[in-house]
């Protein structure tokens, strides 16, 4: 889910996301010259001018601030729960904890982004609207790409981004570690029809967009489709629940797997992210976890 829309509404929401999955070893010092980048890949983007960027900047420095303030404490929570499981070991009910959690993040993360992107989306003039269409068809062609491949074609080059993921959060995987990690990406849900539904949107976003859609009804449709699923489909959902489950069942077998040395970087790594997230607020705090 996380990957549904590119650009400036990602880039907003990645630099914490992207941790809770794939590790990042200069988070802070992405996340404090976050405006930049973020502007900086939203012209690249969208090739705004500057008096786009000028009439955005106020909108993203708002956010940003917020962000920092708002969101952080539940990122630092995340991580402070992780840390304590990974010292006791993780059971399916802290796996569970943890992904509620995930989700909580996931939630705040993108209505603050939808909130910060409309405006900038609502703005844009119809060669920029064509540019970004052109990026979405592209990306669309990838994404068949990848669903027309074999079955374990597929399912070997999830494993390989699995296994990247966690040699950052845990060193080299054993032999019998990789293939737990395979045995459960084999039966991840297909995602053939996630691509279908993510290409409406894109395609749903575009029409709207050209229709000179004010900045408060491009915020609904985005939070209609990446906070809220107003209208996943079916297949996409139960997929949604599998994954989770999925999930699960490769921390908790993982974790049964773990040697002392990959235990300890693991708890490492959990600690400093926890530490940075509480050192990047004003004022440290972390929200309160209702599980």
């Amino acid at each position: 889910m996380i990957g549904s829309f590119r650009g400036p509404l990602w880039l907003l929401t990645g630099a914490a996301l992207v941790l809770l999955i794939g590790g990042c070893s200069g988070m802070q010092l992405a996340y404090n010259t976050a405006d930049f980048l973020i502007e900086h890949y939203a012209d690249d983007y969208l090739r705004l001018d500057e008096a786009q960027m000028q009439r955005w900047s106020p909108t993203l420095d708002a956010a940003l601030a917020m962000h920092r303030r708002e969101e952080l404490p539940y990122v630092a929570a995340f991580f402070d729960s992780a840390r304590n499981d990974a010292r006791e070991g993780f059971t399916q009910a802290d796996v569970a904890c943890l992904l509620d959690q995930f989700e909580v993040i996931y939630r705040r993360h993108f209505t603050l982004a939808a909130a910060t992107a409309a405006p900038l989306l609502a703005d844009l003039d119809k060669a920029q609207i064509d540019q970004l269409e052109v990026r979405f068809r592209k990306e669309a062609r990838e994404d068949a790409e990848d669903a027309a491949l074999p079955n374990g074609v597929r399912t070997d080059k999830r494993a390989k981004r699995y296994v990247k993921s966690l040699d950052w959060w845990i060193g080299d995987l054993g032999e019998a570690q990789r293939r737990i990690v395979r045995d459960v990406v084999a039966e991840l849900p297909d995602s053939a029809g996630w691509y279908r539904y993510r290409d409406r949107k894109r395609r749903e976003l575009i029409d709207l967009l050209r229709r000179d859609a004010p900045s408060a009804r491009v915020e609904r449709f985005l939070r209609d489709w990446l906070v809220d699923y107003s209208d996943l489909p079916a297949p996409v959902s139960r997929g949604r629940r599998q994954l989770r489950l999925a999930m699960t069942d490769l921390l908790t077998r993982l974790d049964d797997a773990l040697g002392d040395a990959q235990r300890r970087q693991l708890i490492d790594r959990l600690t400093r992210l926890r530490r940075d997230f509480m050192r990047l607020q004003h004022n440290p705090r972390m929200a309160p976890v209702a599980c």
